[in-house]
Formats: C-alpha cells, sequence, structure tokens
C-alpha cells in the first residue's frame, strides 16, 4: 500500500496545484495561529478552483469557528492540535468529516505523530506505537530522510510543512523531491 504524503501549510492556489499534480494525497490549510495561518476566503478560493482533498489543520476551536470551516471548505478532514476536546471529533463525524488527532485517540480516523511544536521541523526520535487505524507521522522530515522514515517504520501517512520550504515559503523543487522519496519505496 502506498504511504499517503499531506503537504501542509499551503496557502496559494498554484502551490495546491503542484502538489496535487506531483502526487500529494492532500494539501493541509492551517486556521490555527501560525505563520501559515490562511483566512477562509483565500481557502475557499483554493478549494474551490483547485480539485483535491484538503485537510483543515485547527487549534482548539470554539464549534462555531469549527463548523463555519466544515460548511465553507468541506475538507476530506479536520486536523486537531491543542486541547484534547470531544466536541470537534463529533461534529466533524456529524458533518460527515474524517478526524485527525494528533493522539492517540481511538475515535480518531487517523492519528498524527507530530514534533514537540507541530509545522517546526524539528526531528522526533521515530517509533511506530502499535495502533489499529491510520497512522501519519511528521516533525522534522524532509526530502532527505523521508525515504529512511517510510522504510523504517512503515507508516500510513507523511505529513510535512517546513521541511519542503526555503526561506519561509514553499519550494516546489522541495515539495516534488519530498513526493518522490516518500512514494518510492513502494515501486
Amino acid at each position: 500500500m502506498a504511504t499517503t504524503v499531506k503537504i501542509c501549510g499551503v496557502r496559494d492556489k498554484a502551490t495546491a496545484k503542484f502538489c496535487f499534480a506531483h502526487g500529494a494525497d492532500f494539501v493541509g490549510l492551517v486556521f490555527a495561529p501560525s505563520r501559515r495561518q490562511i483566512s477562509l476566503g483565500v481557502a475557499q478560493q483554493i478549494v474551490q478552483e483547485i480539485p483535491g482533498r484538503y485537510v483543515a489543520v485547527v487549534n482548539s476551536p470554539d464549534a462555531a469557528a469549527l463548523l463555519e470551516i466544515i460548511q465553507k471548505i468541506r475538507p476530506y478532514a479536520i486536523q486537531h492540535h491543542g486541547e484534547p476536546m470531544c466536541e470537534w471529533l463529533e461534529l466533524s463525524h456529524g458533518q460527515g468529516i474524517a478526524a485527525i488527532a494528533t493522539t492517540l485517540d481511538p475515535r480518531a480516523d487517523i492519528v498524527l505523530l507530530d514534533g514537540p511544536i507541530p509545522g517546526q521541523g524539528q526531528e522526533r526520535q521515530w517509533e511506530r506505537p502499535a495502533w489499529p487505524k491510520p497512522l501519519w507521522l511528521a516533525g522534522g522530515l524532509s526530502p532527505k530522510n523521508v525515504r529512511e522514515v517510510v522504510c523504517t517504520l512503515r507508516p500510513d501517512g507523511v505529513d510535512v510543512s517546513s521541511g519542503v520550504e526555503s526561506q519561509g515559503n514553499k519550494d516546489w523543487r522541495l515539495i516534488a523531491a519530498f513526493i518522490e522519496e516518500a512514494k518510492s519505496w513502494n515501486e
């Protein structure tokens, strides 16, 4: 089974189009406060004009804000960072949206194991816990190390943001290399 690839922190239509054209399975749109945060209006433009599967990345939103994101962009999944709360899971599932948790939560559809501060490129000590549901890895991944991580741990997916950036911007060359390296072990 091929490793799923998510390119996170995309902020414009051209980069989203490039990601999908080069084999990304998902594009992450960040609504949580960060340098990659985008407005709901920009996110709507991206998803309306560039077909693909999107993940809305949030950090402890209130129910009204989360529902607005779900209704306006209809993401494939909600990826929640922050304090654990069952409300976001119930709201996502109630709208037919997959839930990606950053803790080993049995109610989640996918679990993402990330570095200590998401989006900062901090490498973690990689080990795969015994877990019955899809498991994605993030944190310190780049084109230079993703093949080794995938070959060693066989995650269901990998997620990258800062590892495909140069000077704080998405670097298309690094995006293409990351996708190629992440999927190469399947060949």
